[in-house]
């Protein structure tokens, strides 16, 4: 099934194959005409990143990074009952939809358990030390190359529905999708000021394993759908926490985690944003107040970071009656994201 769903993405990317390529070369630098050069810069020289919160509770009682452990696999959020993204029930919701959507209905036609349903990341192809899209966790797995035959790519993210799909073997779209907006709006993804020459020069000098600087990337990506298991021994190369981890469970966990699967443990530089500089216009009304609750009962000192929402987040769970005054148990939920993006963006 898992397969079938590449196919189906693999066909729609066939079908626009010719006039991508040839809307490519009219972007092109003079001189440059190697597309399949910039699609191999492009899959291989960047990894697939895969964001997460280690710290939050899974439907089983556990902490993600618990199951991970025990586990050995990575699991979609029908699995685990919780979200980074939209989080909905194991019928309907947004993501159902989307999927549905984008995948023709393949993993709807009833003899597919939803938890086989894809797994998302993201390419980092800025090789971003804190993942390609941050928003989505405050520690990521990279990936190891082989995965990539069995990924589907869209330029953007699913929840905006978007129509320019890929596979490794149909990339042209993906790579068209990504100049026309250098070409339109002077971006690279979330980097400004780029000429079309410059970015192409730019790909065609990225290198694996070049980890640069914190990208603070929350939109702007290629988004990666992998497809099938995603074992922690057969299939993730890297492991990065955030540097608030450290001397914590969560770190100690990850580190027999590491051991376990042979991977490697690698450090996120300390992300941490002020209190009292959240305002209701970015994010909404709630932040603000549930950022003070958590500064308050985790003696956060004004300073909010991924532990304290992490503990924070357990505790809602845990003893709600702590946290309602604020907002409904949903309310709460989307608000612990919402105040992860302003220590991912700004911290």
């Amino acid at each position: 099934m898992a397969y079938k769903a590449i196919r189906i993405i693999e066909s729609l990317a066939t079908e626009r194959e010719q006039r991508d390529k040839k809307s490519i070369l009219q972007i092109l630098p003079n001189g440059f005409s190697d597309i399949d050069l910039l699609k191999c810069k492009l899959l291989y020289e960047c990894d697939v990143t895969v964001n997460f919160h280690p710290d939050r509770f899974s439907n089983n009682g556990k902490l993600v990074i618990e199951n991970l452990f025990t586990d050995g696999e990575y699991h979609n959020q029908y699995k685990t009952g919780t979200s980074n993204g939209g989080l909905t029930a194991y019928t309907g919701g947004d993501r159902d939809l989307w999927e549905k959507r984008l995948f023709n209905g393949v993993y709807h036609d009833g003899e597919f358990e939803m938890i086989y349903r894809p797994k998302y990341g993201a390419l980092n192809i800025y090789n971003y030390v804190d993942g390609a899209s941050a928003r989505f966790g405050s520690c990521f797995f990279t990936i190891k190359p082989h995965i990539i035959e069995r990924c589907t790519f869209a330029f953007g993210d699913s929840s905006t529905s978007p129509d320019v799909v890929g596979t490794a073997t149909q990339f042209y779209g993906i790579i068209n999708a990504l100049l026309l907006d250098v070409n339109e709006k002077n971006k690279l993804l979330n980097k400004e000021n780029f000429t079309v020459k410059q970015a192409v020069d730019y790909i065609l000098s990225m290198q694996k394993d070049c980890i640069q600087t914190i990208g603070r990337n929350l939109d702007d990506c290629i988004e990666t759908h992998i497809h099938g298991r995603l074992s922690l021994l057969e299939d993730v190369d890297s492991l990065y926490i955030d540097e608030h981890f450290i001397s914590t469970y969560v770190e100690k966990t990850a580190k027999s985690l590491a051991h376990r699967y042979d991977i490697k443990l690698c450090y996120i530089p300390k992300r941490q944003f002020q209190v009292n500089m959240i305002d209701d216009e970015w994010r909404g009304s709630l932040a603000r107040p549930l950022a003070e609750r958590i500064n308050e009962k985790f003696n956060g000192n004004g300073l909010l970071n991924a532990t304290l929402i992490g503990l924070a987040s357990q505790d809602s769970v845990l003893h709600p009656e702590n946290w309602l005054d604020i907002g409904t148990e949903y309310d709460i939920f989307q608000n612990f994201k919402y105040l992860w993006h302003y220590i991912a963006h700004f911290g």
